[in-house]
């Protein structure tokens, strides 16, 4: 199957590899940034939540441990207070003398505690002998008790439970009516009281308190609108004291924590005595949270659809680029190198446009070149058969001239014959063959001396060649025509001496450089203008042939690496070439 798909991808188009690539290299990777977005945002708002529910739970475990407190401390204030213990002690003994006196005594004092905090619903004393002397605010009674009642003892039991223990008890949640038929849930803290200066009689009674559930709901439920918060107070055994949902309280804990969805949080109060605990229902949080991810998936589709539109312009912008370019390459294979790729392309296509361009061009005038080399090679070929004559026929005609000049004593032709000889050798052979700079030089000074002679020493040259580039290797009477050209054509000169001046030397690591100079009349600015920007390959040879025929050679053999220049005035002519030695 990933064959198959790769064997197609590779047969499309490169722009729809290119679209293929830029959409995959885009919406990829934005579907993955945006899942770990909303992962990012997930976890960040479940932290967020994390961090305010911890608050609420610290405040409402402080609010829990300041409420009890205040209870305890009343609590304390009685148990510390020895008076109501020795009111116990006589108590316990049945003193009926005072026995209706002290009993009225202790339930005038709980009645005023009672007064000074409302929020308690009872208050009593229980003796040696379970005998309950309180009062009562649900009933403002201390005879008709709700929270003491004789039918029920519960109460009794947190009273025996505190002649056991040295510390506050606490009991589990009671539900019990008033007269009225109205539910009310309670819970009872206990102390033992005792002497404080005879502890070996030990308990003498206990206190209790009787506090309304509601009251201790009000600590700790936070106000939730939105009902997404179950909060409740449970005791050791995993029973619900109290909660912001009635229908729970009595119950077990554990069916409370199932509920799926659900964050848990809780903080034990009055050290492990109780635990707070907080379900937070986090579906309204999902419920946040999904309008924050299709808003994100809409933004998303957005951006997807943008980018896609954008990927189908640039790969459309794309396909035509690379058809037009490949339809000038389909022309120019099939011969036509006259096409070329109109275009205004800055990028790489630019490129690629403007080289194909200049390269079928350079292709088309080496064409033209070519056919005009072969053209001029066969007329040369006419030319040459018309003009044959066998070399050793001139030698030995020359050399039979040169004899009856040295019979006649005439030594000066007999020289100028040799050197014609050795130059019509020289040229002859291998015409367009490779020399030595060394070869060239000794041709050149044979063919100077005999110019001499011709004009009867009229002009003087001096050559300058370095010895380095003697054994150098150069192209055949390839300057000859410039020595000759400066004879012919730039004297007589202005200085009343003419003079020609040869340079030959070594230029950079690959070229080499060759310099005519005399201070003849100079040339027509038209004239140099014209071979300095010579188009060799459709210019004819009418005029100036030798000047011409060394521009023509140097690119022929030479090419791009060759060059030639005039520079002319009226003081004289200096024509420079530079080609690659070998």
């Amino acid at each position: 199957m990933i064959r198959k798909l790769l064997n197609r991808y590779k047969s499309y188009s490169i722009a729809k590899k290119t679209l293929i690539i830029l959409l995959a290299g885009s919406i990829v990777p934005l579907m993955i940034m945006e899942t770990i977005t909303c992962m990012i945002a997930a976890s960040t708002l479940k932290r967020q939540t994390d961090i305010l529910m911890e608050s609420n739970m610290k405040l409402s475990q402080k609010g829990l441990e300041d409420y009890f407190s205040q209870y305890d401390s009343i609590i304390m204030s009685i148990y510390t207070e020895n008076q109501y213990a020795l009111k116990l002690e006589k108590l316990n003994v049945w003193d009926s003398r005072n026995y209706y006196l002290i009993k009225k005594e202790l339930e005038d004092d709980l009645e005023n505690i009672s007064y000074l905090h409302p929020e308690i619903l009872g208050i009593a004393v229980v003796t040696q002998k379970k005998e309950c002397i309180g009062y009562d605010s649900v009933t403002n009674s201390t005879m008709n008790s709700f929270c003491f009642p004789n039918r029920d003892n519960s109460w009794l039991e947190v009273a025996d439970e505190t002649f056991l223990n040295t510390r506050t008890v606490y009991s589990d949640m009671i539900n019990r009516k008033e007269d009225n038929g109205t539910s009310r849930n309670i819970i009872y803290l206990g102390h033992r009281i005792a002497d404080i200066n005879n502890y070996r009689q030990g308990t003498v009674g206990s206190i209790l308190i009787c506090l309304d559930e509601e009251r201790i709901r009000e600590t700790y439920s936070q106000e939730d609108k939105q009902d997404r918060t179950v909060s409740f107070l449970c005791d050791t055994n995993g029973i619900i004291i109290s909660s912001n949902r009635a229908e729970l309280i009595g119950t077990r804990i554990e069916p409370a924590t199932k509920a799926r969805f659900s964050s848990i949080y809780t903080k034990p109060v009055l050290n492990g005595q109780y635990v707070l605990v907080t379900i937070r229902d986090n579906r309204e949080l999902l419920k946040d949270f999904k309008y924050i991810f299709e808003v994100i998936i809409l933004l998303t589709i957005l951006i997807i659809i943008t980018s896609v539109l954008i990927m189908l312009r640039f790969a459309e912008s794309l396909q035509v680029r690379v058809e037009k370019i490949t339809s000038a390459m389909d022309k120019a294979y099939k011969g036509d190198y006259t096409v070329q790729i109109s275009h205004s392309w800055q990028d790489e296509f630019g490129t690629i446009a403007r080289h194909f361009n200049h390269m079928v061009t350079k292709i088309d005038q080496s064409g033209r070149m070519e056919k005009e080399a072969l053209l001029r090679e066969k007329n040369a070929e006419l030319k040459a058969l018309e003009a044959q004559i066998n070399p050793h026929f001139l030698y030995n005609t020359l050399d039979a001239i040169n004899w009856i000049a040295i019979e006649n004593e005439q030594f000066l032709i007999s020289k100028m014959l040799k050197n014609l000889a050795n130059i019509l050798r020289y040229s002859i052979h291998k015409s367009n063959g490779v020399v030595s700079v060394r070869s060239e030089t000794e041709y050149l000074k044979q063919y100077i001396f005999l110019q001499q002679q011709r004009f009867s020493f009229s002009f003087h040259c001096i050559m300058d060649i370095e010895e380095e580039v003697m054994d150098l290797k150069m192209h055949k009477l390839l300057f000859q025509p410039l020595i000759e050209n400066s004879i012919n054509h730039g004297f007589p000169g202005k200085s009343g001496e003419d003079l020609i001046t040869i340079t030959i030397r070594k230029k950079g690591e690959r070229h080499l450089m060759f310099e005519v100079k005399d201070n003849g009349k100079g040339m027509d600015s038209e004239l140099i203008h014209e071979l300095n920007h010579y188009d060799y390959s459709a210019s004819s040879l009418e005029g100036s042939i030798g000047v011409r025929n060394v521009i023509m050679r140097i690119k022929y053999y030479y090419g791009d690496e060759g060059h030639f220049e005039i520079e002319s005035d009226e003081n004289g002519t200096t024509v420079r070439a530079e080609i690659l030695f070998e």
